[in-house]
């Protein structure tokens, strides 16, 4: 009986998955092509996206989905947050519905173990979980590489306006001289020296850089310049070598935290490699014995 019922949840979700995929047509077809290199399981987006609109999941769970948008809104910014957040819970979505057939699945296979289901269950609920968690672990690592490229760029700017140039000069330079124009600082940097070509204000822009960015030091290295461009010479130049120094120091101490976290990983495959290893030598002086 256990059996039957199994076969009859997992095709009704093949059935529903279907039908609300005819129902759903082209009609999301754009935003998918525009993500679709973007996240995985994007064939399912057209069904996830219907369901997070026919429902109204952004709205009912805006104070959880908020703290996604949030992660979203500092790794690419507020103009692009709020869809990069509907295709991020609409891959949690497909992710849940793709646990949830495999459960029922297996459970199927295995003539209704029930160990199977609680197990399958289980790993529906915490997939998403883990996705979410690697999500701030992204955010982490992009604001630590922005740490890790800052004191060059500030040691750059100093060098230039040292040189005579100004402010403005400096960093376009540091934008055009680059040798890695993918890193997260860079591709910030590249779109304020857009926004000054542009003519925008210069207060402005570097705000805007503050607020994309999402990190203190940020913060601090723009109303450095702020508050002593106008003026030149020696006070801006002291000011940027003070926080040149912080910044650096602040680069030492991550470069410390990931070599710890680099060696603490490390101590798992060597327990696993002596156990290997005892088990080799011990295993003939037992059998021997």
């Amino acid at each position: 009986m256990q059996v039957i019922v199994y076969g009859i949840v997992t095709l009704l979700i093949i059935c529903v998955y279907f039908v609300l995929s005819i129902k759903v047509g082209s009609r999301y077809e754009v935003v998918i092509a525009e993500y679709k290199d973007r996240y995985p399981l994007m064939f399912m987006a057209s069904v996830s996206l219907y369901i997070i609109d026919g429902l109204k999941i952004m709205e009912r769970l805006y104070g959880q989905i908020s703290k996604i948008q949030q992660k979203m809104i500092s790794l690419y910014g507020n103009r692009t947050a709020l869809q990069h957040t509907r295709m991020y819970v609409a891959q949690l979505i497909s992710t849940a519905l793709v646990c949830l057939l495999g459960t029922f699945l297996f459970t199927l296979l295995s003539e209704g173990d029930p160990t199977i289901l609680v197990v399958g269950l289980l790993f529906t609920f915490m997939v998403p979980y883990a996705m979410i968690s690697r999500l701030a672990t992204q955010e982490k690592e992009r604001k630590d590489k922005i740490l890790t490229e800052l004191p060059e760029v500030v040691n750059k700017i100093i060098l230039l306006v040292n040189a005579g140039e100004t402010v403005q000069q400096a960093l376009i330079r540091c934008v055009t001289t680059t040798n890695d124009p993918n890193s997260p600082l860079i591709r910030e940097l590249s779109e304020t020296v857009n926004k000054m070509a542009s003519n925008e204000p210069f207060h402005q822009v570097l705000n805007d850089l503050s607020k994309k960015c999402g990190v203190q030091e940020i913060s601090i290295f723009t109303t450095t310049i702020l508050l002593n461009y106008r003026k030149g010479g020696n006070d801006l130049i002291l000011a940027l070598r003070e926080l040149s120094h912080e910044l650096w120091e602040k680069r030492k101490n991550i470069s410390k935290t990931k070599g710890e976290e680099a060696s603490s990983k490390l101590v798992f495959p060597l327990i696993f490699i002596f156990v290997a290893v005892m088990i080799i030598v011990g295993y003939p002086a037992i059998t021997i014995m």
